[in-house]
């Protein structure tokens, strides 16, 4: 989830297995790229921000009762401890392991393609270089491959909704992780246009997509240009997302070791006082999804989804011996530097950094704005 380089409907109660899917993961092309991919510049002009009517203020949560629910699943970028991440086979195989929903990130090309893909520049993970804004989709970035074998190319924003559309992935949703780089009356105009290009998209895709924002400069755009969609605010700083998110998000997607804090754990009680919820990254350990479990969060995101369905399915069978506490469970925090506060400190000081850098300062006016959905057909 982090970008340093280095629906929502009703859940259902009750603990239900989904059966396996029989998607198969797709053959892709080999890349046919000789070398790094050229460097281009376009000046494109922002979509119109559209108006819409929004229901009564109302937190759609509020109908969720207070009782304890399994949390979801969402492949981070897919399944990407088996696939390349942010791929249409990471994706499909996520789908695959029973994941209740993908996590992936966003960003717009130089000519006004919505592509899948972390970072801002493409040499980490591809065999391509440059920066995603600057280049092109057509002649350029269609033939970046993926450096990680089976070897795939970027995938464009339609091509994991066609994905969603499919029957036997009709519940599973999309976190749409919204890159600081991107501004955000054009991402989200662009977003707009594909989602409502779909016929019935205000009953097959509205109700599944989840916005995640790191900038409170994405607060206002999101609700005015995609009112029908929910705001989950991403941080590795609970006194960030306090300040600038609390009360104009319904969601928020907080860093695993913030969460298993003592402040953590006033904030999940914060949450679930005002009917917010929270999703934990990237949650990969045993323990760690056991954990999750056990405070009862709306979703854990992880690499790993098939390790997650395996712990859910032992929640099923029998909750109190599944999410029991072990030596373990105390031990392992303090084995791992990753849960002192000195560590995750830092890394939340350097994203800050990074986020004011490339999106300007958090300190900006927020207007108020509605914790109401709209319904999608205000927009038609």
């Amino acid at each position: 989830m982090s970008m340093i380089p280095n629906d929502i409907p009703e859940p259902k109660k009750g603990l239900i297995s989904r059966p396996e899917s029989t998607l198969p993961t797709p053959v892709l092309s080999p890349s046919n790229s000789i070398g790094p991919s050229p460097a281009f510049s376009t000046v494109l002009q922002s979509p119109a921000v559209s108006e819409f009517e929004l229901e009564q203020e109302q937190n759609p949560f509020d109908k969720i009762d207070d009782g304890w629910r399994i949390p979801e699943c969402w492949g981070h970028r897919g399944a990407s401890a088996s696939f390349p991440e942010n791929t249409k086979a990471s994706f499909v195989e996520a789908c695959k392991a029973g994941a209740d929903g993908i996590e992936t990130d966003i960003h717009i090309t130089a000519d006004n393609q919505l592509v899948l893909f972390h970072d801002p520049e493409l040499h980490r993970t591809t065999d391509g270089q440059g920066l995603i804004h600057k280049l092109p989709w057509k002649g350029v970035l269609e033939h970046v491959r993926t450096t990680k074998a089976p070897h795939q190319p970027i995938p464009k924003f339609t091509e994991v909704l066609e994905i969603l559309l499919k029957p036997e992935n009709i519940n599973v949703k999309l976190n749409i992780d919204c890159k600081v780089e991107n501004d955000p009356a054009k991402l989200f105009g662009l977003i707009k246009d594909v989602v409502e290009s779909y016929n019935g998209w205000e009953t097959k895709l509205a109700p599944r997509l989840i916005l995640g924002i790191w900038h409170p400069k994405f607060i206002a755009p999101a609700c005015s240009i995609l009112p029908y969609l929910p705001r989950y605010a991403i941080s590795m700083s609970l006194s960030q997302t306090r300040k600038y998110f609390f009360e104009n998000c319904h969601g928020f997607s907080i860093m695993y070791e913030v969460l298993a804090s003592s402040d953590g754990a006033k904030f999940r009680k914060e949450c679930q006082s005002k009917g917010k919820w929270i999703c934990a990254w990237t949650v990969n350990e045993k323990e760690e999804m056991r954990q999750c479990g056990r405070w009862g969060i709306r979703s854990v995101i992880s690499d790993k989804p098939d390790v997650w369905r395996r712990i859910r399915k032992e929640i099923e069978s029998d909750r109190a011996k599944a999410l029991k506490p072990t030596l373990q469970s105390y031990i392992l925090p303090f084995l791992q530097t990753k849960n002192y506060w000195f560590q995750y400190q830092r890394l939340a000081n350097e994203e800050t950094e990074y986020l004011e850098r490339e999106g300007g300062t958090f300190d900006i006016p927020i207007p108020v704005v509605s914790l109401g959905i709209a319904k999608p057909s205000d927009s038609m």
